[in-house]
């Protein structure tokens, strides 16, 4: 770091020699308040400009070029930041984040890459000594899908780990809840509880729980959670936040979910209204209200809302058309390979999905439809495409989130509609130990497929759905580009065809910036640096774009700038 940082005092000297001897100083207007220098700066403009300077006012670009260049805009009072080879791209938008659950999970056991069911127990046992009897224990994060026996786990190990305190233990997909038997007498779950529409309850031979609770289901359990406090729910969004720029995200697009914890409502709006009017939320958001909120077409009559010049944005509505492959909760148009029984479940049909779109279009918002199988992604683009013949509507930039399984012949259809693609590279890395088993060779053929859809005709904005997926940008980046596992196997592509699917650098990094801008309509003014658009950025030190592929993950975030100020140094902190 030595070095990094120019004295103003010298950059004054600098601009009194290329400007005195004309006798001219540079205009006050045309003056930059931050000036980077020295780097290799990725634009992401049209022209896919790669320069080594950018000269910030206020909070806005207003000069990128070469360091003589940007020269020009350095005043007295600018400070200069000596990138040192550095590398600056556009800030990164994660394109499909859900802030609110991983703000709640902060304070839930973390039980991501846990070995299995005993080893989960021992972590419940040890928060239940903690406790007192009656009070909740929370996690999230098991994989059974990488377990020794890849089965569904049982009420009985957490009993005997925590007999007095309820515990609620949620998928990482958040698909499925895994529950002991105190929480299914708090909820009064017994043999006559019917499942609603969209959810199940596995039950044992005899007709009992068993103690999973799957999608909307899960409420049935969850909703007896103690609520957070506001001020504890406000702490916690503040530190996820912290943990979002310390990776090189400037913005998120924030997801509702099912069970009401997860984001989409109202009272989440206010929460990260009051963080912005405190100063304490310095990062953007793009937020979408739940499909599923009583007074939506309330909320929607007021049109579209921007809070803190940019910093929340409400415009978009989240549907849910099916669960997940990993809780074989994906609606299947043919059974799963892995369970002869089951295609999935529908949460939401056509007729729902076409009634939400169309009063949505009606209003002016765009909508996002989660959809995992290639039933779930096939009902989907039916309701679209009936919405929009019931409304036409030039630019509604319908999406559809996930689209991981897709019989071949719907992925035309993507730009026939105008339907935009929002995809999670690396979910194709976490599902390859066991999707090809769950689905089949030939149903691959449609999965997880970037380079079909981009050669279709759309384009993809990149994210990450943590926190079902790490919220590090750069693992993203580099499933994209290689569809492999982050310790570099399989040598040989893990499915021959599959390895076709690779997304370019150049492509992926635009899924994360200015596509990610494109689809919520920002990028007028986000998703690249350019004059004249919002100075969000970041610094790494190294430059992903050429260096080999396994040193992508290790990127190290230098610095990250919103709005022209900079909201976070390397070294800070470490995301979680």
């Amino acid at each position: 770091m030595r070095g990094f940082m120019k004295t103003i005092a010298g950059i004054a000297l600098a601009a009194a020699m290329l400007y005195g001897l004309a006798g001219c100083q540079p205009a006050a207007e045309s003056t930059a308040d931050v000036v980077l220098v020295g780097g290799t700066v990725y634009t992401v403009d049209s022209e896919w400009q790669i320069t080594s300077a950018v000269a910030i006012k206020g909070n806005a670009i207003i000069a990128v070029g070469s360091d003589a260049e940007i020269e020009a805009y350095v005043g007295p009072e600018t400070e200069t930041i000596d990138l040192e080879g550095k590398t600056v791209l556009p800030g990164l938008i994660d394109a499909h984040a859900h802030l609110m659950i991983y703000s709640f999970n902060l304070a839930r056991l973390n039980l991501t890459g846990t070995s299995g069911p005993e080893e989960i127990a021992e972590m419940v046992r040890a928060r239940a000594a903690e406790l007192e009897p009656g009070e909740w224990i929370t996690g999230r994060g098991w994989d059974h899908n990488t377990w020794p026996d890849k089965q569904f786990p049982t009420h009985d190990i957490l009993d005997e780990a925590a007999p007095d305190n309820p515990v609620v233990l949620t998928r990482k997909d958040g698909h499925a809840s895994w529950v002991n038997s105190k929480t299914m007498e708090i909820a009064g779950i017994t043999r006559a509880t019917k499942p609603p529409t969209g959810g199940d309850i596995l039950r044992d031979s005899s007709g009992d729980a068993t103690g999973i609770f799957i999608d909307y289901a899960e409420d049935l359990v969850e909703s007896h959670i103690p609520p957070l406090s506001s001020e504890q729910l406000a702490d916690l969004v503040e530190k996820a936040v912290h943990n979002c720029l310390a990776v090189g995200l400037t913005g998120m697009h924030d997801m509702a979910g099912g069970p009401k914890e997860m984001g989409g409502g109202p009272e989440h709006i206010e929460l990260i209204r009051g963080l912005i009017e405190e100063g304490r939320f310095p990062i953007r958001c793009y937020f979408n209200l739940a499909d599923w909120l009583e007074n939506l077409d309330e909320i929607m009559a007021e049109g579209h809302q921007n809070y803190g010049d940019g910093r929340l944005i409400v415009r978009s509505v989240k549907c849910f058309s099916d669960g997940s492959l990993g809780s074989r909760s994906a609606a299947m148009l043919e059974p799963y390979t892995d369970l002869a029984t089951s295609r999935g479940l529908v949460i939401s049909d056509e007729a729902a999905l076409t009634d939400v779109t169309i009063r949505a279009l009606k209003a002016g918002f765009q909508v996002t439809t989660h959809a995992c199988g290639d039933r779930g992604a096939r009902n989907v683009l039916n309701a679209y495409e009936a919405a929009l013949k019931a409304v036409p509507t030039e630019d509604h930039r319908l999406r559809m989130e996930h689209a991981q399984m897709l019989a071949p012949e719907d992925i035309p259809r993507f730009a026939e509609l105008g339907v935009i693609p929002s995809m999670q590279p690396t979910h194709f890395t976490s599902d390859t130990p066991w999707v090809v088993d769950r689905v089949g060779e030939e149903r691959m053929k449609g999965g997880y497929a970037w380079r079909s859809m981009l050669n279709s005709g759309v384009y993809i904005p990149c994210g990450s759905d943590f926190p079902v997926e790490n919220i590090n940008p750069m693992h993203g980046f580099y499933s994209a580009v290689t569809r492999k596992h982050q310790d570099g196997t399989p040598q040989e592509p893990y499915y021959p065809s599959h390895f076709d699917e690779v997304m370019t650098r150049e492509e992926v990094l635009k899924g994360f910036t200015i596509w990610a801008a494109k689809a919520a309509f920002s990028e007028d003014w986000l998703g690249s640096l350019e004059p004249g658009k919002r100075a969000d950025l970041v610094v790494f030190d190294r430059d992903v774009m050429t260096v080999e592929p396994a040193q992508i993950l290790g990127a190290k975030v230098i610095l990250t700038m919103v709005d022209g100020e900079i909201v976070y140094r390397g070294g800070e902190s470490s995301a979680q």
